[in-house]
């Protein structure tokens, strides 16, 4: 074979990968769970492609991939309650979704990054505010309403930045030594007041079963006092009656 052929071989190999290549890049797979964030020439347009195989322009336009399952970010920072107590280790778990026909607008203000951007900052803030407006005792004891009042104020924050929060989940309170300790004091101290409150209604109880016995047996003695004065009338009647007969009959 001379070198023109080898040549001409070369050149129609390198048209039809070259065809190839170009078919190929004018389609674009998008997987479950996903939406593509078209750019051309780096400005993002203003449709999103959703999953399945689209159509693009090759070479011109490019797909960015926006994740928008349900993703799960988890922190543990330090903040504050209203009475001014301090939660060392304060962990929650956020469960988010990206809104696919948001994602193009969220890619072009914020990009890729938008968890450590914009979350985690609105995560703080919302953990800081949602905790002063509860004492330290309705951390612990309220903890369902506390997680929805910090849904409510992330869910605020992030609705316009195309972030749907979908889940909040208060994973740990640590509070001080010093409180732990005040905590046990006050609980040692209530179940003494409950022994002792125990103890002062089963007194009280004793004693109006004693004035009830007491009172029964005055009724039993009155009764008996009565019969008994009865049958001495009685019986001093009849002793008058026989000594009158007995005078009678003398």
């Amino acid at each position: 074979m001379d070198n023109k052929k080898i040549i001409k071989i070369s050149v129609i190999a390198t048209i039809v990968l070259f065809i190839l290549l170009v078919v190929f890049s004018c389609f674009k797979s998008i997987p479950t769970g996903c939406v593509g964030v078209k750019t051309r020439f780096g400005q993002v347009q203003d449709s999103v492609m959703h999953e399945g195989l689209n159509v693009k322009v090759p070479f011109i336009e490019d797909i960015i991939l926006m994740n928008c399952k349900t993703q799960k970010c988890e922190h543990t920072m330090e903040t504050s309650t209203k009475d001014l107590q301090v939660i060392n280790n304060f962990k929650i778990a956020i469960n988010y979704n990206v809104n696919p026909d948001s994602a193009n607008e969220l890619y072009r203000t914020v990009g890729e990054n938008y968890e450590s951007i914009i979350i985690e900052p609105a995560i703080y803030e919302s953990v800081k505010y949602g905790t002063s407006n509860y004492t330290a005792e309705e951390m612990i004891t309220m903890r369902g309403t506390v997680s929805d009042t910090i849904w409510q104020i992330l869910q605020s924050k992030l609705k316009n930045k195309g972030i749907t929060i979908t889940g909040i989940s208060i994973l740990n309170l640590e509070f001080s030594k010093e409180y732990d300790e005040a905590i046990e004091r006050k609980q040692v101290v209530e179940q003494q007041t409950k022994a002792s409150q125990l103890e002062l209604e089963k007194a009280k109880i004793d004693n109006e079963r004693k004035i009830e016995n007491a009172k029964t047996e005055a009724e039993i003695m009155k009764q008996q006092n009565s019969q008994i004065t009865e049958q001495t009338l009685k019986l001093k009647e009849l002793e008058i009656k026989e000594k009158l007969v007995e005078k009678w009959d003398r």
